[in-house]
């Protein structure tokens, strides 16, 4: 009896992790301040490591790493084929009771469905930033990249796959997931051109420091990262191009040898309290999955469209979907554009 009584209670109150979690994340993604928290509630060292692309992230999954993180942040359109690869652990939810405290959409979202392999983190939009005071007739599409009629100044591409060709196919009126090899071949042209007349490419960090220096007018970048130094320059801007654009998902997961199960729970669960998601996006300036977050978001974060889009605008955004054995044309497509 009392064995049962010791297993029902261990079930049902939270276990106090010890130890260390390591932690491989995009850079300036979590405020220091809840790595501290989540540090002194846990007694746990917490080891982070950054990485500036997914496809970074995912060689150095493949070379071995899958051995040396806890929690792992991928995008919402990597984590099937982190599954299909074995570089991630199915979730036990019976150990993450906070899911509750998520969005409906967010419990059973289509890249992964029931979050069977992963949580959301953070959600967001792709577009184009830039000054007003460099461009007072503002800009509203993806021409000021792609069309040397609407050049307005010098600018810069994301360095990421599939966000830059997915921009590309939506300037040219198609789907940001189109397989059509002609299709892909005029956004490989678009590219080329428009890096030849640009500053070229950037991560999601630099692009936006370059935007803040004056070296940049234009940027293409997420929505997070530049409201993040709108307090540094109101005059930078954030918009979702009339073509429309990607929303996206950085979720969390748990490698398949992730050296501690019970820490990677822990931090999972502990993300998706409402005051600790809050600060999160508080920081990032990024949109919540946590409903229950709400109450404790800044005013102006959650009530912004260009953070919590309309439903006119949410129906022109689309979600990077994992294309399985498409990705390798791709990936090619890329390579030559930044070959040249």
């Amino acid at each position: 009896m009392k064995k049962t009584l010791l297993a029902l209670l261990l079930l049902l109150t939270p276990v106090l992790a010890r130890g260390e979690l390591r932690i491989f994340n995009w850079s300036d993604y979590v405020p220091e301040e809840v790595l501290q928290e989540f540090s002194k509630r846990y007694d746990v060292r917490i080891i982070y490591d950054t990485f500036e692309s997914p496809e970074a992230m995912m060689a150095k999954l493949q070379g071995g790493a899958v051995r040396d993180y806890d929690i792992i942040v991928p995008p919402d359109y990597y984590v099937a084929e982190l599954a299909r690869s074995g570089l991630i652990t199915k979730l036990d939810h019976g150990r993450l009771p906070n899911l509750k405290n998520l969005y409906p959409e967010f419990q059973d979202p289509a890249y992964d469905p029931h979050d069977a392999y992963s949580v959301p983190y953070q959600w967001g939009t792709t577009g184009i930033a830039y000054r007003k005071s460099d461009v007072p007739g503002g800009v509203d599409s993806w021409a000021v990249f792609f069309d040397p009629k609407a050049y307005v100044g010098p600018f810069l591409l994301l360095d990421e796959m599939r966000e830059t060709i997915g921009a590309a196919l939506k300037y040219l009126g198609y789907s940001l997931n189109d397989t059509n090899p002609d299709h892909l071949e005029e956004a490989k042209q678009l590219l080329i051109s428009a890096k030849k007349r640009g500053m070229g490419f950037a991560d999601s960090v630099g692009a936006r420091s370059r935007l803040l220096a004056g070296d940049a007018v234009v940027v293409h970048n997420y929505s997070g990262d530049i409201f993040a130094i709108k307090d540094e320059d109101p005059s930078i801007t954030y918009v979702i191009p009339k073509e429309g654009g990607t929303i996206w998902v950085d979720a969390l997961a748990i490698p398949a040898q992730a050296p501690d199960l019970e820490n990677a729970y822990a931090f999972i669960n502990f993300l998706l309290e409402p005051k600790v998601a809050a600060a999160v996006s508080n920081y990032n300036r990024y949109a919540s999955p946590v409903k229950a977050a709400e109450p404790y978001l800044d005013r102006d974060l959650l009530f912004n469209p260009a953070v919590y889009p309309t439903p006119e605008v949410r129906a022109k955004l689309e979600f990077i979907h994992d294309l399985g054995p498409a990705t390798q044309l791709y990936d090619r497509i890329w390579t030559e554009v930044k070959a040249r």
